[in-house]
């Protein structure tokens, strides 16, 4: 298991490839409930638990359905497993190192100088999070990574502006 921890590790830091990964239908699982409950509970401080699962759930269902389209575009849905649990493993990463700024976010006064900080870093790591996801994209699509940033980026606006439209956020944050 250690061995697949840092399979993650790596692809974060981008010395690892989706196809390094196990094609294994139980760790895509594992990804899949891992990245839904640390989102759903990093999106406390945003969204009360039965909107935030739904947007959750709406989030991965979209991204299930880019990844498996874009793959069976080229012809390569075998693909998918190791595709879709890199997406999911290093979301799950992504999303423990900005869970702590996300609640800084909510409890300072926008003036502090924690809340400045924490708006930048959060943007550093959804910034690092598109490099990461172009990198997986690059190499289960088989595509330049000026093409996969591309789409990387595409994908992320369509799936935000999406659940943004079918699951807004509360007017007031809790």
């Amino acid at each position: 298991m250690s061995s697949v921890l840092q399979l993650f590790v790596d692809l974060v830091r981008l010395r690892a490839r989706p196809q390094d990964l196990p094609a294994s239908d139980g760790l895509l699982l594992l990804c899949v409930l891992a990245l839904a409950l640390t989102t759903t509970l990093a999106l406390q401080p945003f969204y009360p638990l039965t909107t935030g699962s739904a947007r959750v759930g709406l989030d991965l269902l979209l991204q299930l359905v880019i990844v498996q389209g874009a793959l069976r575009v080229i012809g390569h849905t075998e693909r998918f497993r190791q595709t879709f649990t890199a997406i999911c493993g290093t979301g799950v990463i992504f999303t423990l190192l900005a869970w702590p700024l996300y609640t800084i976010l909510v409890d300072r006064d926008p003036s502090h100088p924690l809340a400045g900080a924490s708006v930048l870093l959060v943007l550093g790591i959804y910034v690092w999070a598109v490099a990461v996801l172009g990198h997986i994209l690059r190499h289960a699509l088989e595509v330049r990574m000026s093409a996969a940033l591309a789409f990387a980026l595409l994908y992320v606006v369509v799936t935000t502006a999406i659940g943004e439209m079918l699951l807004p956020p509360p007017k007031e944050i809790n």
